[in-house]
């Protein structure tokens, strides 16, 4: 299935592009090869920063962001908080003993839902991206992050999703959305999309029916 919205690719060969950027409708933040990045800046997009965290490529499974900013982990380099200064992108380092905070956080411009185990930092980050933030799970899963995605327009979950769990996060990030999968049948559709209102980059596994639900869950129909 052929979109103006959706395009498919990898990084480095890996499939799960989703764990080497984040996209928000402001700004972008991607490794220094990551190729087609076009798909989801589009004419709106302020600012693309391409970089590294903690010197990896792995930007999607240690940061997230949503228009606000991006939220780090405190094993980032202060090279690579001068990048983000340098660029203008707001950025706060969360002082947790967890790092994978792409796993653990999905975020939009309306609402964020978190892992049990940032709990004690749920303030903190909803001063910071400047939303309501509620603990949730997606599938009985904690890794909310890598089992979701949303976006401004969107949002896809995880397979096993709950009927609740779908019904919770709709209204928390207010938008529609639908269960699905990526990458020839992965439910861990945050690990396999990277995404903002915009367009969306799938991994070059993904199917032409799951393409389809991406498209129509993420609000490009």
């Amino acid at each position: 299935m052929e979109d103006e919205h959706i395009a498919l690719g990898d990084y480095r060969g890996d499939n799960n592009v989703g764990f080497h950027g984040v996209a928000t409708d402001e700004f972008l933040v991607l490794p220094p090869d990551f190729k087609r990045s076009e798909i989801v800046s589009g004419q709106k997009m302020r600012k693309v920063e391409r970089m590294r965290i903690s010197n990896t490529d792995l930007i999607g499974l240690f940061a997230s962001a949503n228009s606000e900013g991006i939220l780090l982990p405190d094993i980032v380099s202060d090279h690579e908080k001068s990048m983000l200064e340098d660029s203008e992108i707001d950025f706060r380092v969360l002082e947790t003993e967890y790092t994978a905070l792409g796993n653990m956080v999905m975020v939009n411009d309306t609402g964020c839902m978190i892992a049990e185990g940032l709990e004690p930092v749920k303030d903190e980050i909803s001063e910071f991206f400047g939303v309501p933030v509620k603990v949730g799970t997606v599938a009985g899963l904690d890794i909310v992050g890598s089992a979701g995605i949303v976006t401004n327009n969107g949002l896809l979950l995880h397979r096993e999703a709950t009927e609740d769990e779908l019904e919770f996060a709709e209204e928390l990030f207010g938008v529609d959305g639908d269960i699905g999968t990526v990458n020839f049948g992965s439910p861990y559709v945050g690990s396999g999309l990277l995404a903002n209102s915009h367009g969306v980059i799938a991994g070059n596994g993904t199917t032409g029916p799951e393409t389809a639900r991406i498209i129509k869950s993420l609000g490009f129909l």
